[in-house]
């Protein structure tokens, strides 16, 4: 049985929450990464200068942007996440801030996560949130360039 796309999205009142969370300046410009159909983040965005991605709109995140912003934020496909940040990490000027599952979690290992710091982006912040509808718990992970120990990517192995 396939499930309604709706399932998908994020619920409104998450990403109401989740944008107080991050606490964009409403002057920052931001670009929501994949909008989806029903494109929540985007319309939610108070910021004078925001922008969207969408594959099925025709604006591949990952291969079509190339315009600075000030921060990428949303709820990006979970299975290219990283993908997700790694396209951030060229583009934001100050922020990065995606909601994501477990797996998106685990997907910042050491050389990731060191990558990131290379490029002078640093975990901020974790939120965790849950949905009913969704299994388990999700995190939003808020990167910025406030340098700071938060995240360490030297893994002690015994």
């Amino acid at each position: 049985m396939t499930k309604d796309i709706t399932f998908h999205y994020t619920n409104p009142e998450m990403v109401k929450y989740l944008l107080e969370i991050a606490k964009i300046d409403n002057n920052a410009s931001i670009l929501d990464t994949g909008s989806g159909k029903n494109k929540i983040w985007y319309n939610l965005l108070s910021n004078k200068e925001k922008y969207e991605c969408e594959i099925e709109d025709g604006v591949d995140f990952i291969k079509d942007w190339n315009k600075k912003v000030d921060w990428c934020i949303g709820n990006p496909p979970f299975h290219i996440g990283w993908q997700f940040i790694e396209k951030s990490l060229e583009i934001a000027n100050f922020g990065i801030a995606f909601l994501g599952n477990l797996n998106f979690f685990n997907s910042l290992t050491p050389r990731r996560i060191k990558l990131m710091q290379q490029k002078g982006f640093y975990l901020k912040k974790i939120e965790v949130v849950s949905d009913k509808r969704w299994f388990g718990r999700y995190y939003f992970l808020i990167f910025t360039k406030e340098e700071n120990n938060f995240l360490n990517a030297n893994i002690k192995t015994f």
